[in-house]
């Protein structure tokens, strides 16, 4: 009896170092870092915890963002500005619409907190675009007006103007900063999805995931902070964090949507469609400069720099140019 007694704990004690030896394998494949390091802490925190969406389906601008708003009650008002703009005095301002992807975002509506000097004044880097210009004319008329969201893409840029115009917005300057997201986003998302490369990025992802329930997020926030000592429970608490994640905001490569089967996309070669993609981005910016000159507005399309690292690529006589 004893001796079948100290069987089944041993053998019990080696499934247990078994299962535990596998999980952290397994963790560690799929995270590729080693459960106990520092990044896979920070792995864990990339979980979204809001309890609201942070990403929406919106009818003009493709996709939204709502982590850009401060609060609920901005996020539900139109138009959908990342910054306020109920406050401004339009008789007095010189008012700048800035469209584009992240880069954009950053530029117009900075929020690390870091500083800056700028002909021996201290900048602060929260609306840095804003505070320059005025700076560089000694002026406080400049007004930017930040229509830009993370991930955005043509003809996202081209739509949202139209929007704007069309209830009312009217601005003296338009500077489109773009040039990444309108390649690299309809080739490596939209067609790996199958997803219209004239489409939001992951736009059907999105769609197929916004009426998701949001119940396991409270679970998941619990979960996303604690370390546990067996690897086996951490992989389940792995497997729930995702589980919960991909239900929110998609898998990257989520094929085969209701969406997206609806639009009956077909896929050609990666050439052709990236003389489609060139040719979305080429019409929707030539589109903008006629919208520009037809109301009087100026308009500057900066093309995001295909590189940010002095000497990281010889550059050509024609890109020196």
């Amino acid at each position: 009896m004893k001796k079948k007694l100290t069987f089944y704990i041993i053998t019990f004690i080696l499934l247990i170092i078994t299962l535990n030896l596998a999980s952290f394998a397994v963790i560690k494949i799929i995270t590729k870092k080693n459960i106990y390091t520092k990044e896979y802490k920070d792995f864990k925190k990339r979980f979204r915890k809001s309890t609201f969406k942070t990403i929406f389906p919106h009818p003009y601008f493709g996709y939204g963002i709502k982590d850009n708003y401060n609060d609920i009650n901005r996020f539900n008002n139109e138009p959908l500005f990342v910054n306020d703009i109920n406050q401004i005095n339009y008789n007095k301002k010189i008012k700048i619409l800035v469209l584009g992807g992240s880069v954009a975002t950053h530029l117009s509506l900075n929020t690390s907190g870091d500083e800056t000097e700028y002909k021996n004044k201290i900048i602060n880097n929260i609306d840095i675009f804003e505070k320059t210009i005025n700076s560089y004319f000694n002026t406080d008329k400049f007004v930017v007006m930040n229509a830009a969201i993370g991930g955005g893409k043509q003809p996202q840029q081209l739509f949202k103007l139209y929007y704007l115009d069309l209830i009312n917005f009217k601005f003296d300057i338009i500077i489109n900063l773009d040039g990444f997201n309108e390649l690299a986003l309809s080739l490596s998302e939209n067609y790996e999805i199958n997803d219209h490369l004239i489409y939001p990025r992951n736009f059907s992802r999105l769609v197929s995931t916004f009426n998701s329930s949001f119940d396991c997020v409270g679970d998941i926030n619990l979960r996303t902070k604690r370390f546990l000592i067996f690897p086996v429970l951490e992989l389940y608490d792995l497997y729930k964090i995702r589980k919960c994640h991909f239900s929110l905001e998609g898998a990257n490569k989520n094929t085969g949507t209701r969406f997206s089967n609806m639009t009956n996309f077909k896929k050609k070669d990666l050439d052709k469609s990236l003389d489609h993609t060139k040719n979305i981005w080429e019409k929707s910016s030539e589109k903008i400069d006629n919208f520009s000159k037809l109301n009087d507005i100026l308009y500057i399309h900066v093309i995001q720099p295909s590189h940010y690292l002095k000497d990281s690529k010889d550059l050509t006589e024609n890109e020196l140019q």
